[in-house]
């Protein structure tokens, strides 16, 4: 049978931390979960602020250290869809969500999902990062999601040996960096989640979706490893070619990409559906992905934000600036401030 769902903690509101990355261990656990704590760590854990708070571009990162101890991060509604991702700069722990344990070794990472609550043990004295990133600027489906947060703590494979020694150089220093290097940072963090994402959907199969064998893919054009045919990878390769070379044509659509592809606009709907994703979804994020990096370009100072709006396919600068904070929590006329080149602060435009 299955266990039902924790109810939210108490708290939730005015009475709940300033910053609700950890809390109580008395707030409602799982009893999947609570059975796998030995009893002296359920009645010892207690609620600990994080040593540290800071902002890393559209990240948060808090950052606790201390003696060894126990604490749980409930799952936390009140805010956007979010994922969580760990790493230790020393020490080790036992990692509880659900119900199942996996070890934590000094050198691994997780990512857990910011709506699905989780425990650490840690039995010795340490020191840990958890990052705050919102779902939005990831990009990922929900069949990525879950497959990222149901993966036991790893160093291995293509992404996480890069990924976590990265993670620990830099946020050691995090309040030395400028905002621009900040924000070019956390962009890059989030290509490397995604990387994970993609690199996980290839390994490990989706159990969610194991009646139809499907997985999902990362929206660059990583195919899934399964549930897809060769003819259909292949296709969805096109579709995307396609798509990349078109941005700028407002009158992109499904009917229009289907055509070009010869296949119906059904079946273009079900190949993107296949991958947890809409073909609506993926030109939005490939437009605003251009448009990011044109706004970011020292020679594109001058250019007014609506014509780069318009230069990628959307149809007017407000649905593009509302598009744009939704994605990557900040306007795009923040952006091109928070990515202007230090010797260009002084000057006017933008």
């Amino acid at each position: 049978m299955n266990p039902t769902p924790p109810p939210a903690p108490a708290g939730s509101a005015a009475g709940r931390p300033p910053h609700p990355d950890l809390t109580l261990a008395s707030a409602p656990v799982p009893a999947p979960t609570r059975a796998f704590l030995p009893a002296h760590v359920r009645a010892t854990t207690r609620f600990t602020p994080p040593a540290q708070v800071r902002v890393l571009g559209v990240l948060q990162v808090s950052t606790y250290r201390g003696p060894g101890r126990s604490f749980v991060r409930p799952a936390d509604d009140a805010t956007e869809p979010h994922l969580t991702l760990g790493v230790h700069a020393s020490g080790r722990a036992t990692l509880v969500r659900g119900d199942g344990t996996a070890a934590c070794r000094p050198d691994d990472i997780f990512v857990c999902d910011g709506a699905v609550p989780f425990l650490l043990h840690e039995p010795v004295d340490f020191e840990l990062h958890l990052l705050r990133i919102p779902r939005a600027a990831l990009t990922l489906t929900d069949r990525q999601v879950r497959a990222l947060g149901a993966r036991a703590p790893f160093a291995d494979g293509s992404v996480a040996p890069l990924l976590g020694p990265l993670l620990r150089s830099f946020l050691d220093t995090l309040p030395a960096f400028p905002p621009a290097t900040a924000l070019r940072l956390a962009t890059t963090v989030t290509g490397f989640v995604g990387s994970l994402a993609a690199e996980g959907a290839q390994d490990t199969p989706d159990v969610a979706d194991s009646v139809n064998g499907a997985r999902a893919g990362r929206g660059t054009g990583t195919a899934p490893a399964s549930g897809m045919g060769q003819e259909q990878r292949e296709l969805l390769r096109r579709v995307r070619a396609h798509v990349d070379a078109r941005l700028w044509d407002r009158t992109l659509s499904p009917a229009t990409i289907a055509a070009a592809q010869h296949i119906s606009v059904r079946y273009l709907h079900k190949l993107f559906e296949s991958q947890g994703s809409t073909i609506g979804r993926w030109v939005q994020h490939r437009r605003l992905e251009e448009a990011r990096r044109e706004l970011a370009r020292p020679g594109a100072r001058d250019v007014a934000v609506g014509a780069v709006a318009k230069r990628w396919g959307f149809a007017n600068a407000t649905h593009f600036s509302r598009s744009f904070r939704a994605a990557y929590g900040v306007s795009p006329r923040e952006w091109r401030e928070r990515t202007r080149p230090p010797e260009d602060t002084a000057g006017g435009g933008g």
